[in-house]
């Protein structure tokens, strides 16, 4: 005697498929979005991170010189103690190198997915062109703030990185 699925069971199945189915489509379609926004908080992080470290060595040592650029001179905000500077300035092909080991790559022939210093000490992170999001580095503290960006206010970015 042969045994076989009934058409109850595959019918059965089918619908238990597709109901998990409809269950998890939804949580991979913001899978790419929620990556990136994994990434800029990790490298926002990562720099406040180094720019803290570097203004605990400040702190600690009252000779500390901090010469990212080799060029002779303290590169240190000399009332606060944090970096002047991330990096040596805009149109650069590589982002906050003064302060991460490894530094980011900046957008170059990129038009979205990609950070890039916009102004001195004013970066973004490009989504693409009807959603950027806007930091600015200050040296008195050391923080990266956000600002206004496109398609993104300031409260969202606040959200995203912090």
């Amino acid at each position: 005697m042969k045994r076989a699925f009934t058409l109850i069971e595959l019918i059965f199945t089918i619908v238990i498929i597709g109901f998990l189915a409809v269950i998890a489509i939804p949580k991979f379609m913001n899978l790419t979005t929620h990556a990136k926004n994994a990434s800029i908080k990790s490298i926002v992080t990562s720099i406040e991170d180094s720019v803290e470290n570097i203004h605990a060595k400040w702190l600690v040592d009252e000779d500390f010189v901090w010469d990212p650029d080799g060029d002779g001179d303290d590169d240190l905000n000399q009332t606060s103690g944090y970096p002047k500077y991330l990096d040596s300035g805009k149109d650069e092909s590589e982002l906050f190198k003064y302060v991460l080991k490894i530094p980011i790559y900046a957008c170059g022939n990129k038009s979205q997915s990609c950070w890039r210093e916009y102004d001195d000490k004013r970066y973004e992170y490009i989504y693409n062109p009807n959603k950027i999001l806007r930091l600015d580095y200050n040296s008195s503290n050391g923080m990266l703030e956000c600002v206004d960006g496109v398609g993104i206010t300031k409260e969202e970015c606040r959200e995203l990185i912090y």
